[in-house]
Protein backbone atom coordinates (compact mmCIF):
# COMPACT_ATOMS: atom_id res chain seq x y z
CA UNK A 1 0.00 0.00 0.00
CA UNK A 2 1.44 3.04 -1.30
CA UNK A 3 0.55 6.43 1.41
CA UNK A 4 -0.09 9.98 0.05
CA UNK A 5 2.96 12.04 -0.14
CA UNK A 6 1.11 14.95 2.08
CA UNK A 7 0.42 11.93 4.95
CA UNK A 8 4.10 11.01 5.35
CA UNK A 9 4.82 15.05 5.72
CA UNK A 10 2.48 15.49 8.24
CA UNK A 11 3.60 12.08 9.55
CA UNK A 12 7.24 13.43 9.53
CA UNK A 13 5.99 16.76 10.84
CA UNK A 14 4.84 15.34 14.20
CA UNK A 15 7.80 13.43 14.65
CA UNK A 16 10.39 16.40 14.03
CA UNK A 17 7.77 18.27 16.77
CA UNK A 18 7.73 15.43 19.34
CA UNK A 19 11.83 15.02 19.25
CA UNK A 20 11.74 18.90 19.41
CA UNK A 21 9.83 18.92 22.86
CA UNK A 22 11.11 17.53 26.61
CA UNK A 23 10.04 16.81 29.41
CA UNK A 24 12.56 18.90 31.67
CA UNK A 25 11.80 21.98 31.85
CA UNK A 26 14.50 24.82 31.09
CA UNK A 27 14.91 27.79 33.69
CA UNK A 28 14.24 31.19 31.24
CA UNK A 29 17.07 33.39 30.96
CA UNK A 30 17.38 36.73 32.35
CA UNK A 31 19.64 39.58 31.53
CA UNK A 32 19.97 42.63 33.57
CA UNK A 33 19.90 45.22 31.31
CA UNK A 34 17.76 47.78 33.60
CA UNK A 35 19.24 51.20 32.61
CA UNK A 36 17.96 54.36 34.84
CA UNK A 37 18.22 57.96 32.82
CA UNK A 38 17.83 60.44 35.04
CA UNK A 39 16.94 63.78 33.89
CA UNK A 40 17.80 66.89 35.72
CA UNK A 41 15.06 69.76 35.43
CA UNK A 42 16.86 73.16 35.23
CA UNK A 43 15.72 76.12 37.48
CA UNK A 44 14.74 78.78 35.99
CA UNK A 45 17.72 81.27 34.91
CA UNK A 46 16.13 84.21 32.70
CA UNK A 47 13.36 86.37 33.37
CA UNK A 48 11.94 88.71 31.43
CA UNK A 49 8.82 91.22 31.75
CA UNK A 50 6.34 91.78 29.16
CA UNK A 51 4.29 94.91 28.96
CA UNK A 52 1.38 94.82 26.86
CA UNK A 53 -2.39 96.37 26.33
CA UNK A 54 -5.16 94.02 26.00
CA UNK A 55 -8.25 94.72 24.28
CA UNK A 56 -12.08 94.28 25.45
CA UNK A 57 -12.63 90.82 24.70
CA UNK A 58 -8.86 90.68 22.67
CA UNK A 59 -5.62 89.35 24.10
CA UNK A 60 -2.01 89.53 23.57
CA UNK A 61 0.45 87.19 23.51
CA UNK A 62 4.43 86.81 23.84
CA UNK A 63 6.91 84.54 23.09
CA UNK A 64 10.25 83.44 24.90
CA UNK A 65 12.80 80.67 23.92
CA UNK A 66 13.60 77.65 26.13
CA UNK A 67 17.56 76.57 25.76
CA UNK A 68 17.66 73.23 28.26
CA UNK A 69 14.34 71.45 29.73
CA UNK A 70 13.22 72.88 32.58
CA UNK A 71 11.00 74.89 34.31
CA UNK A 72 8.62 77.84 33.38
CA UNK A 73 7.60 80.18 35.75
CA UNK A 74 4.56 82.87 34.68
CA UNK A 75 3.14 85.45 36.40
CA UNK A 76 0.17 88.07 35.63
CA UNK A 77 2.01 90.94 38.08
CA UNK A 78 0.10 94.01 37.04
CA UNK A 79 -3.48 95.49 35.24
CA UNK A 80 -4.27 98.99 35.16
CA UNK A 81 -6.05 101.09 33.01
CA UNK A 82 -9.16 103.18 32.95
CA UNK A 83 -11.65 101.48 34.21
CA UNK A 84 -10.21 98.81 35.28
CA UNK A 85 -10.07 97.80 38.70
CA UNK A 86 -6.58 96.30 39.78
CA UNK A 87 -8.32 93.21 40.75
CA UNK A 88 -10.43 92.07 37.51
CA UNK A 89 -9.52 88.56 36.58
CA UNK A 90 -8.37 87.75 32.92
CA UNK A 91 -7.49 84.60 30.84
CA UNK A 92 -3.29 83.69 31.70
CA UNK A 93 -1.72 80.78 29.64
CA UNK A 94 1.28 79.21 28.57
CA UNK A 95 1.62 77.04 24.87
CA UNK A 96 3.34 77.54 21.78
CA UNK A 97 3.08 80.09 19.21
CA UNK A 98 0.79 79.32 16.29
CA UNK A 99 0.19 81.52 13.51
CA UNK A 100 -0.63 84.66 15.02
CA UNK A 101 -1.53 83.67 18.44
CA UNK A 102 -0.62 81.29 21.11
CA UNK A 103 -1.71 77.60 21.37
CA UNK A 104 -2.34 76.99 25.47
CA UNK A 105 -1.01 73.79 26.48
CA UNK A 106 -1.94 75.17 30.24
CA UNK A 107 -4.40 78.43 31.57
CA UNK A 108 -6.24 80.03 34.28
CA UNK A 109 -8.19 82.46 35.59
CA UNK A 110 -6.41 84.85 37.36
CA UNK A 111 -5.90 88.03 38.90
CA UNK A 112 -2.62 89.94 39.44
CA UNK A 113 -0.21 88.05 41.81
CA UNK A 114 3.29 88.89 42.91
CA UNK A 115 3.70 84.66 42.69
CA UNK A 116 4.01 82.50 39.64
CA UNK A 117 0.38 81.59 39.01
CA UNK A 118 1.93 79.35 36.22
CA UNK A 119 4.05 76.80 36.50
CA UNK A 120 5.35 73.94 33.30
CA UNK A 121 8.66 71.80 32.57
CA UNK A 122 9.22 72.28 29.15
CA UNK A 123 11.93 70.90 26.41
CA UNK A 124 13.74 73.88 24.52
CA UNK A 125 12.22 75.55 22.59
CA UNK A 126 9.72 78.46 21.44
CA UNK A 127 7.12 78.68 23.79
CA UNK A 128 4.17 82.15 24.80
CA UNK A 129 2.62 83.61 27.27
CA UNK A 130 -1.08 84.52 26.62
CA UNK A 131 -3.00 86.97 28.51
CA UNK A 132 -7.15 87.33 27.32
CA UNK A 133 -10.10 89.22 28.25
CA UNK A 134 -12.64 86.53 29.70
CA UNK A 135 -15.49 89.30 29.63
CA UNK A 136 -14.33 91.23 32.60
CA UNK A 137 -12.77 94.51 30.57
CA UNK A 138 -15.07 97.79 30.02
CA UNK A 139 -11.92 99.18 28.57
CA UNK A 140 -8.46 97.83 27.31
CA UNK A 141 -5.94 97.15 30.06
CA UNK A 142 -2.12 97.59 30.69
CA UNK A 143 -0.80 94.52 32.04
CA UNK A 144 2.76 93.41 33.04
CA UNK A 145 3.99 89.85 32.68
CA UNK A 146 7.38 88.57 34.08
CA UNK A 147 8.31 84.94 32.98
CA UNK A 148 11.40 82.88 34.34
CA UNK A 149 12.57 80.48 32.24
CA UNK A 150 15.73 78.20 31.49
Amino acid sequence: MKLPVSFLLFLFAVAFTHAACSDTPTSPTTTDSTTTTTTTIASPAFTEDFVATVPVSGSVFYSFTVTQYGTVNAMLTDVAGAYVPSTVTLGFGLGVPSGETCALTSSINTARSQSAQLSATYYPGVYCVMISDIGNLFSAASVAVTVAYP
